[in-house]
């Protein structure tokens, strides 16, 4: 049995044909192996720049809260301090004026009053000269008094010395103002 040439042209046509789609199906397949590859490829490169990025986050956290916990160390001690210094205050006021009270310390002030003018006090009603101190002695409730106007004057001093304090370990630690925390780089580094 001889085919026809007409059979043959058609059958080497469908040959051809076919021979056309495998290799066309060949380099779709390649072509789509190499894209796949190709987007293997930028996921991990994805990944990796993602897990540099968490890194990165993380490693800013971690400053940012060492920072916080910095201040907040530093606030704590000016609080300490605060406290034992209105505590030893304390002490000193409570020990004067147990002293005051029981005599041990006499507090005066300088007043201007008459003195007498000499022998005889012909001039009683004059009052005194230069370099003459006529002093009053202040009762111990007055002391007392004077000296919690003054403790309280002192103790608003330090209470403000230390919000001062506070805040420059803030502003230094975290830096309140418009510049970045002490260690810690630009945002977007």
């Amino acid at each position: 049995m001889t085919l026809t040439e007409s059979w043959r042209t058609r059958l080497r046509a469908v040959l051809g044909v076919g021979m056309l789609a495998a290799v066309a199906a060949a380099a779709w397949a390649v072509q789509g192996w190499r894209k796949n590859a190709d987007i293997d490829h930028l996921k991990a490169e994805i990944a990796v720049a993602n897990q540099a990025a968490a890194d990165a986050r993380a490693d800013r956290t971690r400053r940012v809260l060492e920072a916080e916990r910095g201040a907040r160390d530093e606030i704590q001690s000016i609080s300490d301090k605060l406290t034992k210094e209105r505590d030893d205050a304390l002490h000193e006021k409570n020990t004067f004026i147990a002293g005051v009270r029981s005599g041990a310390i006499r507090l005066s002030v300088p007043v201007i009053a008459p003195v007498p003018a000499g022998a005889g006090c012909a001039d009683s009603g004059a009052l005194g000269r230069p370099g003459q101190e006529a002093r009053a002695e202040l009762t111990p409730a007055a002391a007392e008094f004077l000296d919690d106007i003054a403790a309280e004057g002192d103790d608003a001093i330090r209470q403000a010395n230390a919000l001062i304090d506070a805040y420059n370990a803030l502003r230094k630690n975290l830096n309140v103002q418009a510049h970045e925390p002490t260690g810690l780089p630009a945002q977007g580094d």
